[in-house]
């Protein structure tokens, strides 16, 4: 206990060095904890099942699948096949077994309460093959996915029955409405389980096979061209991935040579679709489209976790390696008068443990705070996170490599002490200015090391802070103000067309007539909402067994241009009298007119969408190009219908224009939707503006992570400057004292200090920009509106890392300039 209170009293002596030093342990194991809880859950966490090294995912070329396609965030075109090859596939389980899944949304009904949810649809081998235990109840199995029978059953995800049923052990064998059809609850998922894709978390499980139910204006297992299926597989004990790809494209030979010879399609007539073949990819960590798209950026920040980690434990090395430095005459003085070589190690040590131990206690509270703002700061819409809580592993060694860091920092000063004579030391301390200059040029190169990692970090954060910006400044086509958004479907709680369009009548007058509110509007595809509708259409003059065009499409109700601000060019906007008895009409974009009508005035002019060629459609409008799903893609050829002409519809998306702010208005948005029916959830209601920063959260959290990482570093290099900066002003007193008492000025002596950390920074920023523009290279693709090697970026970094280095070698600077001679020649 004696050594631990001198020790104390010693730290006490210098306070701004301990707090330092744990402020710097305590950002670093904190902060970088909490980001990297984060990253883990995409880019490094395994399923929660047994043996996850043992699932592949099945991909196959995406540009080939030419029909009705739907995917999801567990993947893009590549990893969705349609019904016929899942069900084949299944059959040949010698090398590996093949099971399915798809998610959607859905409305679930219980005990006469209705809210929106998830359901996941996945074949009967699902459960099974992945080796998930049921938490309650059973799981499904193959006599509930049978194709035109089954069973229907249900089997609840844990969180759904904990939320929204209160853990109720009851509900088992009770009937559950999935989108207006009645299921059996046959048990309970357990808790770690929320499903093969990163981000979701499933409130239902249900057999596939009941699909045409559950989505009545898709069936997806009667046509060979409907691609929304996703395959996993679990490979057999002892075959390889590429024996297995090698035995599962046996079979998908056939169904490809099928497909070619059934799909009336120009792609299925192509060697190169015949010639196609499946790709096997590790499927340990599940399906994530967000991981796949932002694999290099992810990697990249992962790295940075462990460079930052590196930079605070440097960063305390190097203060107490300073500080050391400074003690070194004391350290001898001990020895002489008899202290052992173990005591004075056991002295340092206590006092860097002590540190150690501070900055690890700081670590662990800064980390759990950093994951909750971080969390919150999201507000719910990285549902790439939403099941990521703080890796106490990474935490754990953290810690260790603090504790080992203070050990080492600490036996180091000690021992060079202990070897040392006191006359050398002595000798040393009548010229300080010259003394250790190995263990200075150490302190120097490790602050070196941290100014170029921040370079490195800040570099990429700037392009994605500009590519953000450039996002955020796209012209959508679209007046985004004031409007607010939400999507209802009927069709989900067992209306049918009919009933679902009384509602979407009553709901778009009723809307209108909200006090305040300009205008109300309905769409079939939301805005800026990651969804895509397509279809193929004939038209005049196209020769016979020509490629029909295929083009996106939106069902919108009377006035919709207006009402959305999107510009007229010629013809007319969708009108009232556009209903079910009056001829069918559509209005096109710009770019359809464009690819597909070359440029010719298309007004007049008649296409159809049935195969016999029969065009009962005319065009009447031209409008603006608008952004349709996504602000990074591009407009792309729309036609535009009145969803009063379509017999089918079950879902729609209504925009409502008001001069009130959102949170007056939504309560009154809720209040009329209730009064037409209560029973019919309201599902993503939002402001378009908030809409559009949904669309691209993606960017955000790349971005705000990377902000967050070169904050981090650069702060801690900060901190590392200002240290040796400091340490090194203490050490020259005598040296400064001299200097001014021979006439020096101290606007020289500032400059003497500043030009120290000048030629630590250019050496820092010489190194680091070059290994910036090396990693810039790799995250390129995601970038928007701006180069890789952006010279603004790149010199608005280097300025930014100079001013805050300035910054922090300027007190010790002006604490140099003000040294009395007098004063300073007293010193030891």
């Amino acid at each position: 206990m004696s050594r631990i209170r001198f020790a104390l009293r010693s730290l006490a002596k210098a306070p701004l060095l301990s707090l330092v030093v744990i402020l710097s342990l305590g950002l670093g194991i904190g902060v970088n904890t909490a980001i990297f809880s984060l990253l883990h859950e995409v880019v490094l966490s395994a399923l929660p099942v047994p043996h996850p090294e043992q699932l592949v995912l099945l991909t196959s070329p995406g540009n080939l699948k030419n029909g009705r396609t739907g995917d999801n965030d567990s993947g893009g075109m590549d990893y969705i096949f349609n019904w016929r090859t899942f069900r084949e596939l299944e059959k040949h389980a010698e090398a590996a077994t093949v099971v399915s899944f798809r998610a959607f949304p859905s409305n679930i009904a219980f005990s006469r309460q209705t809210v929106r949810g998830e359901m996941m649809l996945v074949s009967g081998g699902y459960f099974s093959v992945l080796g998930v235990q049921p938490f309650a109840g059973r799981l499904i199995g193959p006599e509930d996915d049978v194709p035109g029978g089954g069973n229907p059953i249900a089997v609840l995800g844990y969180h759904y029955w904990r939320d929204e049923l209160g853990a109720d052990p009851a509900v088992l064998n009770q009937t559950i409405k999935i989108n207006g059809q009645p299921f059996t609850i046959a048990g309970i998922a357990p808790a770690n389980f929320t499903g093969t894709t990163v981000g979701t978390d499933a409130s239902v499980y249900l057999p596939i096979s009941f699909k045409p139910h559950l989505t009545e204006d898709w069936n997806g297992t009667d046509k060979l061209a409907d691609y929304w299926i996703y395959l996993l597989a679990r490979l057999k004990p002892g075959v390889t991935m590429q024996q297995a790809e090698a035995a599962l494209n046996g079979p998908y030979r056939g169904i490809v040579e099928e497909m070619a010879a059934s799909i009336d399609g120009k792609v299925e007539k192509t060697p190169r679709f015949r010639d196609q073949k499946l790709t096997l990819k590790a499927g340990r960590q599940g399906n994530s489209e967000f991981r796949e798209d932002y694999r290099s950026a992810l990697n990249i920040l992962l790295l940075a976790t462990g460079l930052v980690l590196l930079i605070a434990m440097a960063n305390a090395a190097n203060l107490l390696l300073a500080r050391s430095v400074e003690r070194r005459k004391e350290l001898a003085i001990r020895a002489a008068i008899g202290a052992s070589r173990w005591e004075l190690m056991a002295q340092f040590l206590t006092e860097a443990l002590l540190l150690a131990v501070a900055g690890g206690v700081a670590g662990i509270a800064i980390a759990i705070l950093s994951l909750k703002m971080l969390l919150a700061s999201w507000g719910g819409d990285a549902n790439f996170f939403n099941t990521a809580s703080l890796n106490w592993t990474v935490l754990w060694f953290s810690l260790g490599l603090s504790l080992a860091t203070g050990i080492l920092v600490g036996l180091y000063p000690a021992w060079d002490a202990a070897r040392t004579t006191l006359g050398a030391t002595l000798s040393d301390e009548s010229g300080k200015a010259s003394s250790s200059r190995g263990s200075a040029r150490l302190r120097k190169a490790l602050v070196c090391t941290q100014l170029t990692v921040s370079i490195v970090l800040l570099v990429p954060t700037g392009l994605f802070l500009k590519s953000l910006v450039n996002l955020l400044q796209v012209n959508l086509g679209i007046r985004t103000a004031n409007i607010v958004g939400f999507r209802i479907t009927p069709q989900w709680n067992g209306y049918t067309p009919a009933q679902s369009q009384a509602i979407f009548e009553r709901a778009e007058a009723e809307l209108a007539a909200i006090p305040g509110v300009r205008s109300a509007v309905g769409s079939s595809v939301p805005l800026i909402g990651n969804s895509n509708w397509g279809t193929s259409f004939s038209m005049e003059g196209m020769a016979a067994g020509a490629q029909r065009p295929n083009t996106k499409y939106d069902e919108v109700g009377p006035g919709f241009f207006a009402k959305a601000g999107i510009p007229l060019i010629a013809g007319r906007d969708i009108q009232e009298t556009d209903t079910a008895t009056s001829p069918k009409i559509v209005v096109v974009n710009e770019t359809l007119v464009q690819q597909v009508f070359k440029g010719v005035n298309p007004i007049g002019h008649r296409i159809g969408f049935a195969k016999d060629g029969n065009l009962d459609t005319e065009i009447v409008g031209i409008v603006k190009d608008s952004h349709y799903s996504s602000v990074r893609q591009q407009p792309p050829p729309v036609f535009y219908r009145p969803w009063r002409q379509d017999g089918k519809l079950g879902t729609i998306s209504f925009y409502v224009r008001s001069d009130l702010p959102s949170q007056q208005i939504v309560p009154q948005i809720r209040q009329v939707m209730r009064s037409i029916d209560a029973g019919v959830p309201l599902e993503d209601m939002r402001s378009l503006e908030e809409q559009v920063h949904f669309n691209i959260k993606s960017d955000e959290l790349i971005m705000r992570l990377a902000a967050a990482f070169a904050a981090l570093a650069t702060t801690l290099a900060m901190l590392g400057l200002y240290g040796v900066m400091a340490y090194s002003v203490a050490r020259r007193t005598r040296e400064i004292g001299i200097r001014m008492a021979l006439g020096a000025p101290p606007a020289k002596i500032r400059s003497m200090v500043m030009g120290e950390m000048v030629w630590i920074l250019t050496l820092g920023l010489g190194v680091g920009i070059p290994l910036a523009l090396a990693a810039t290279k790799v995250i390129e693709s995601r970038l928007f509106g701006v180069h890789a090697k952006d010279l603004t970026i790149l010199a608005s970094a280097a300025l930014l890392l100079s001013v805050t280095a300035a910054a922090a070698a300027f007190c010790p600077a002006r604490r140099a300039s003000r040294v009395d001679p007098l004063d300073a020649l007293r010193t030891e």
